[in-house]
């Protein structure tokens, strides 16, 4: 039952990460694509240009590598107990 207990709050950690990382994963690519806008050279509506390339962002694999932060944790505590109860 502990390790019931244990596994909850590591998940709700985990997801705490997961949202602040996303988060900050985006605001990173917000302004980037802020910075190439007005760097100039293209044309065209601003918050257009912005919301294409997060939508492009949101599909693409950066965002999807974000749920290494749920596999790794999981992949490493499942080998750690496979170990520990080995006979």
């Amino acid at each position: 039952m502990g390790w019931l207990r244990l596994g909850f709050f590591v998940y709700v950690g985990l997801t705490i990460v997961y949202f602040l990382t996303s988060i900050y994963s985006r605001s990173v690519r917000r302004e980037k694509l802020e910075k190439e806008f007005d760097a100039g050279g293209i044309e065209g509506d601003r918050s257009a240009f912005i919301t294409a390339g997060m939508a492009q962002y949101d599909k693409g694999l950066k965002k999807k590598l974000l749920w290494l932060i749920y596999i790794l944790p999981t992949i490493a505590f499942g080998v750690v107990i496979y170990f520990v109860n080995w006979d």
